[in-house]
């Protein structure tokens, strides 16, 4: 009872010091407790003592924290006196002001020390307003999505990091109500997975509580990321009233129309209250929904039209300004749906020069830059390509409109053009993301500063020893078993852990993530591969359970014994064994299936990969859908065997980065190290021969390929080379060693081979010996060196190489 008055008093001192910033806590403490009956509850001792004893969660505790790191990265306050923030300058000129003893001073640094600021900002001389306008307005977005944060669980100086840097991007923008016009533009670099949804959402919340009437969110290519974006902006954002719009919850025909209805977090979105604009703030009208990207408004355009309560000023005016909704639009980088966005936004009334927009340019390294070549442009014998022009017609048609490019791997924005000022080069700013609190990164995972000689790597002093586990050619089959026997045994001991702490529903989603490929037809192949592994599996049976025991005593167990940061571990595989069954159940599914195949083939593609509307416990396999911008939720184990030389495809495959509350030393990375990747046909015909994969069928075969089947004739395994194929891996290999030898320090390893599965990848044609040539012409093969041109014969049939097929994900056909 004493803990919670303690509570109400500081908590009311607290709430009487959010908008003036900190005063004298002890005069507001007294008043409080006197209210209560409660004077003794007002000496400093008794807070000290209660800071002392305090346990991580307390309400007191928590509620201290919050304000302390709302104040010390405050850069809008006039009581900062110029202190900079989250410094120890900035958190002594909050004592002062607060008024404390040494006492009640030595308590706050014990329990709540001062978060540094690693966050690095490159930025041009701006002119300040924000704090001024927002002295003025009520933050109301912002503060109920900090708020919603919070209830999430959010530190609270993951909360105050979030909110200065926020601050940081909205305050470099325009004015929205400036006379004059002037777009920012911006870059925001973050880590991959670490957040930077959460950044520019709190970015748009202040947006909109500042003036901003048109936000426009580019979401990448892939409906899955921009369904994903949509529904986060829709639940931390628009909230409750904005979806429903006055509809009455008891009606259930018009609950119909009401996207998220039946959404299981329905109860989760963001509440306001009421209806924003009975409050006295702006309403957000939604131009797109979840499941529909942007379409042509036609009749419906006056739903993106802006209707003035003063005729006679401009929007940007204050008294049209703050009167009027906004609109808020989430659109995939597509060229058609982004056609239809700047055609209609130039078929409405108002002005398009007096609209105050933002434009969030979500993996801004994608699709967004111009690769055309300047001069070309310039002289008019090329054109930009086609989403970099649709981007520069909205910033041209939007004098008032700001652009902040989101990415974690700038390689590209860098080179953009800074003279073409229709471009998007960050010319106003940059700003680097400091690493969130729980975050798992790059260094998490590899040991970037060697050990000193004397010392062994371990589970408890090396990174790469405890959550990475390298495959290389010969053990590839071996490690996949593997890696789904983890996926399993993970599992169980989530369930275990919900049972310790009884946090049932603790762990919604459980996903293991499989990727070597971007071609659909090789996701098919490999979903077949694990499907057969896991038939043969016997998790219900003795040597099931003996591989699972085996593998938690001699890796789970281990790691967890040093990296379990408190959370529940089990001290033998006895107590997790029970709850095997109910894994295997959750991975099966209705469907009976534990492989989801995530990719634009709708014939492999059974399900959608919806984490929003249900648990999801299932492996993955896909390509370009999982990786850039797409979060899996849950993700535990990885099989990741691609290899790329692009810099930012290799910074973006990294799926497994991100935030694992609850599970962080159970997190496994099986991935390629150092040799060349065995083709999927290959794995599989070794699965076909120890019977986890039936064989293909035969007259399949022969009818895709119009010959007789090499195959089916010879009695060999399904997805073996043919006869011509194999010759013509000898041949390449006799001619090109000597220069691969030379070569083998600068090349990725297995470029410029051919593919087991008798074509010659797109990206190994280019070989560091000059010296040789494998090529494909009019469908056969070629091997060209100093002594001669050398023809292999034999079609194609459809192991074409993937330039001349149509079957890789999103890839358009080159050549015929």
């Amino acid at each position: 009872m004493t803990d919670d008055v303690l509570f109400d008093i500081y908590a009311a001192a607290l709430d009487a010091m959010k908008t003036g910033g900190p005063s004298a806590l002890g005069r507001r403490v007294r008043f409080e407790a006197e209210e209560r009956d409660a004077e003794a509850l007002a000496e400093p001792a008794a807070l000290v003592k209660h800071l002392e004893h305090a346990a991580i969660g307390d309400r007191l505790l928590v509620k201290l924290r919050l304000a302390l790191a709302t104040w010390d990265a405050d850069t809008l306050g006039t009581w900062t006196d110029d202190t900079a923030p989250r410094t120890v300058e900035r958190r002594q000129r909050i004592y002062a002001l607060l008024k404390l003893d040494d006492a009640s001073a030595t308590a706050f640094d014990a329990a709540m020390p001062v978060a540094t600021d690693d966050a690095v900002v490159v930025s041009r001389t701006f002119k300040p307003w924000y704090g001024r306008v927002m002295a003025e307005r009520d933050p109301f977005y912002w503060l109920h999505y900090s708020d919603y944060l919070a209830k999430r669980g959010w530190d609270e100086n993951a909360i105050a990091a979030l909110d200065l840097n926020t601050t940081r991007v909205v305050e470099r923008l325009s004015d929205p109500e400036r006379d004059e016009a002037y777009q920012a533009k911006g870059l925001v670099v973050g880590y991959v997975q670490s957040g930077k949804t959460a950044n520019f959402t709190g970015v748009v919340a202040k947006a909109v509580d500042a003036g901003y009437r048109l936000v426009i969110v580019l979401t990448g290519t892939t409906d899955l990321l921009r369904g994903q974006t949509q529904r986060r902006l829709d639940k931390e954002l628009a909230g409750y009233e904005n979806l429903m719009r006055g509809v009455n919850e008891d009606d259930h025909d018009a609950l119909l129309t009401v996207d998220y209805a039946a959404d299981p977090d329905w109860e989760q979105f963001v509440r306001h209250g009421a209806l924003p604009s009975t409050l006295g703030v702006t309403d957000i009208y939604r131009l797109t929904t979840h499941a529909g990207d942007y379409k042509s408004l036609k009749q419906g355009i006056s739903s993106l039209d802006f209707d003035r309560i003063d005729p006679a000023q401009p929007l940007y005016a204050s008294i049209n300004l703050h009167r009027v909704p906004t609109r808020i639009a989430i659109v995939k980088k597509n060229k058609s749906v982004l056609t239809k966005l700047v055609g209609d936004l130039n078929r409405i009334t108002a002005k398009l020069a007096d609209i105050p927009a933002l434009i969030i340019d979500d993996e801004s390294d994608q699709a967004s830059i111009n690769t055309s070549d300047p001069k070309k442009v310039e002289q008019g014998r090329a054109k930009r390509t086609a989403i970099n022009a649709l981007i520069s017609q909205l910033l041209e048609s939007l004098p008032r409109g700001q652009y902040v490019g989101y990415t974690a791997t700038p390689f590209a924005n860098v080179f953009v053009d800074p003279s073409d000022a229709v471009d998007v080069f960050p010319r106003d700013f940059i700003l680097a993301l400091d690493r969130a609190p729980g975050y798992m990164g790059a260094t998490d995972f590899h040991d970037l500063e060697p050990l000193p000689q004397d010392e062994v790597a371990t589970v408890a002093n090396s990174n790469e020893a405890a959550f990475v586990r390298p495959v290389t050619d010969e053990t590839a089959e071996d490690a996949l078993q593997e890696a789904v026997d983890m996926f399993v045994l993970t599992g169980a001991i989530k369930l275990y852990r919900e049972q310790v702490t009884g946090e049932a529903g603790r762990f919604k989603h459980h996903t293991m993530l499989v990727h070597e490929s971007v071609k659909q037809a090789d996701h098919r192949e490999l979903a077949d591969a694990i499907r057969g592994l896991w038939r043969t599996a016997s998790y219900y049976g003795a040597g099931g359970l003996r591989r699972l025991e085996a593998l938690f005593e001699d890796d789970v167990r281990l790691v967890m014994d040093e990296r379990a940061d408190g959370e529940p571990i089990p001290d033998s595989f006895a107590d997790i064994k029970p709850f095997v069954g109910e894994v295997v159940t959750r991975i099966e599914g209705a469907a009976n299936d534990p492989v989801l195949v995530v990719n634009g083939d709708a014939d492999a593609a059974k399900e959608d990969v919806d984490f929003d509307r249900r648990s999801l416990w299932r492996v993955l396999v896909g390509g370009a859908k999982l990786s850039r911008g797409f979060t899996v939720e849950g993700l535990t184990v990885s099989y990741y065997r691609r290899v790329t030389k692009q810099a930012d495809t290799l910074m973006q495959m990294g799926r497994w980065f991100g935030f694992r509350a609850g599970y962080k030393d159970l997190v496994r990375l099986y991935i390629r190290r150092g040799d060349r990747i065995r083709s999927l046909r290959r794995l599989r015909s070794r699965l076909s021969i120890r019977g986890a994969v039936p064989d293909r069928d035969a007259a399949l075969r022969q009818s895709r390929r119009g010959r007789p089947s090499d195959h089916a004739s010879r009695g060999t395994a399904a997805g073996r080379s043919a006869p011509w194929m194999a010759q013509a891996r000898r041949l390449k290999q006799d001619v090109q060693r000597p220069a691969r030898r030379a070569a083998v320090a600068r090349r990725a390893p297995g470029a410029g081979r051919l593919s087991e599965g008798g074509g010659c990848h797109q990206d190994q044609h280019r070989d560091a010996a000059a010296t040789s040539e494998t090529r494909i012409e009019r469908g056969h093969v070629h091997v060209s060196d100093q002594d001669g041109d050398r023809h292999l014969p034999g079609p194609l049939g459809d192991d074409r190489p993937s330039e001349f097929r149509d079957d890789a994900e999103g890839t358009p056909v080159a050549a015929r």
